[in-house]
């Protein structure tokens, strides 16, 4: 099936194909739905770079099976050839994007195998993806007392968030986002803070490329 077909832009918002030569950002999903559907937004808006989002297979959503699935897409099995090639020389780049909820020991592993790897990152966000959400639209961090009167953080976004985030439009505000999440942003050992993501890394890389699209003023 193809989701592509879901996500509805305003009409200006042509998709485009990338040119041969664009730059190539792969991003794999911690999630199957959300985190796809929001970078699945910005693929084809620019035919200079080329958003290919991975979403979670099989329910595979830990850091190290998905490590173990970019794995076996880049380098292939005994059994099978590799799906994706990483050009170094067109800046192409691998992304993981990852929540910190209950993982522990397995951020670690996946962030020192990316540190061996050229052009492979890692984006986390404390304690989950909608954190990176929530800055689309909001200036200050979240405050405790309230997220805890709701059932969990992204229960908290959705209702702070007028209908919810939706991801058929709202990532047009990705330049807030940057700009919010990245003036919050703190952390200890390379581990973002309570609240704190490190999206608005992808989100630099993304953002010049559909500047001019999603906003002329401030592209």
């Amino acid at each position: 099936m193809d989701k592509s077909r879901f996500i509805i832009r305003p009409k200006h918002y042509e998709r485009q194909e990338p040119s041969k030569d664009s730059r190539k950002v792969y991003i794999y999903c911690e999630g199957s739905d959300r985190e796809y559907k929001y970078f699945l937004f910005f693929s084809g808006l620019s035919t200079n770079i080329n958003i290919i989002p991975i979403p979670s297979k099989d329910g595979k959503t830990d850091p190290e099976k998905l490590m173990q699935s970019a794995i076996i897409d880049f380098e292939g099995t005994d059994k099978s050839i590799p799906k994706y090639e990483l050009d170094l020389q067109q800046n192409d780049e691998v992304w993981f994007v990852i929540d910190t909820d209950e993982w522990g020991p397995k951020i670690p592993v996946l962030k020192n195998f990316c540190k061996t790897k050229q052009s492979w990152n890692v984006a986390q966000s404390n304690p989950c993806f909608e954190i990176w959400l929530y800055y689309h639209f909001f200036t200050e961090k979240p405050i405790d007392s309230e997220v805890l009167s709701y059932e969990s953080v992204k229960q908290y976004v959705d209702n702070k968030i007028p209908g919810g985030f939706d991801s058929r439009k709202m990532p047009v505000r990705l330049y807030d986002a940057i700009n919010n999440s990245e003036k919050l942003y703190s952390e200890t050992n390379e581990e973002p803070n309570k609240y704190a993501t490190q999206v608005y890394k992808l989100g630099k890389v993304i953002y010049p490329f559909v500047a001019d699209v999603l906003n002329p003023k401030k592209g």
